[in-house]
């Protein structure tokens, strides 16, 4: 079965890490990821209220929420803004320190610092034990793993019983009109190779062998547009999400080359050029 990333496409985690503490105008170029964090808050809103529904007379206890891949904390202040009726511990994990570290200069505030905690940590190595969380989310981040079974594994350790996982993520699909580009430029050049995206179907198979079930799944496309390839590489650039695979660096003339054909092929009716992104948005719960 294709999985869209090869094997030999493994993700250099250094290179995202760089990458991700380098966007230091990620907030700004956010897009499909705001959309998507709104998704994953609707659901979380959604898990709040059945789970307390007929709960009415028991103590609230404040539910413990782990954001994987947490960048500069947006996700905090948005969950902040929706669940303000709702008593909740915010956890926020990222491996990139500067991301992280505006995290911090945003959300360790007096106003805030009471149930916010922050981990310098790699989705792929967690330092948590137990079921500590009702509910875990990653908002893109999977596809910038290598190891999907074990961060599966890891998370459902972590979850407490009837606790749910939130997953949105890239798939194979996605920047599909560079990827042609770039495939139809690369004769002289061939020891360069752009990241891939696993194929949807790969990443149900590991969410099965983990022990848990799709108890929701959508798939949609995003579609960003520019006024020329160069711009709009550079908002692809701005949310971290650079070449990260271990292959020859992309030179200078095969980029301008690929620009180029991107440029002439991939335009729309406003005359914008315009790049896809496939997204997966998944809940998961462990098996009963």
């Amino acid at each position: 079965m294709a999985t869209g990333r090869a094997d030999t496409d493994k993700i250099d985690k250094n290179k995202v890490k760089r990458n991700f503490s380098n966007a230091a105008n990620y907030d700004n170029f956010t897009s499909y990821h705001n959309l998507t964090l709104e998704m994953t808050f609707v659901t979380i809103k959604n898990y709040f209220d059945n789970y307390d529904k007929n709960k009415t007379d028991a103590p609230i206890i404040p539910k413990n929420i782990l954001d994987i891949g947490c960048g500069t904390g947006q996700g905090y202040l948005i969950l902040k803004k929706i669940m303000s009726n709702y008593n909740f511990n915010y956890f926020g994990l990222d491996f990139a320190f500067e991301a992280l570290s505006r995290a911090k200069r945003k959300l360790l505030i007096p106003d805030n610092a009471n149930n916010v905690s922050l981990i310098c940590a790699d989705a792929e190595s967690l330092p948590l034990t137990h079921k500590k969380f009702d509910i875990i989310f990653s908002n893109m981040t999977l596809h910038w793993l290598n190891n999907i079974g074990y961060f599966l594994n890891s998370t459902k350790s972590i979850l407490k019983d009837g606790g749910i996982i939130i997953l949105s993520f890239l798939i194979d699909g996605t920047l599909k009109e560079l990827l042609a580009c770039f495939t139809h430029a690369l004769s002289k050049e061939e020891d360069s190779r752009l990241h891939s995206f696993f194929n949807l179907a790969h990443i149900k198979n590991k969410i099965s062998e983990s022990g848990l079930k799709i108890i929701d799944s959508k798939v949609f496309e995003y579609i960003e547009t520019a006024d020329s390839s160069q711009k709009l590489l550079k908002k692809i650039n701005m949310l971290g999400a650079k070449n990260a695979v271990n292959s020859a660096q992309i030179s200078h003339s095969l980029l301008k080359q690929v620009l180029n054909e991107y440029d002439k092929c991939y335009r729309n009716f406003n005359d914008k050029v315009y790049a896809t992104y496939k997204i997966a948005y998944l809940t998961l719960k462990k098996n009963s």
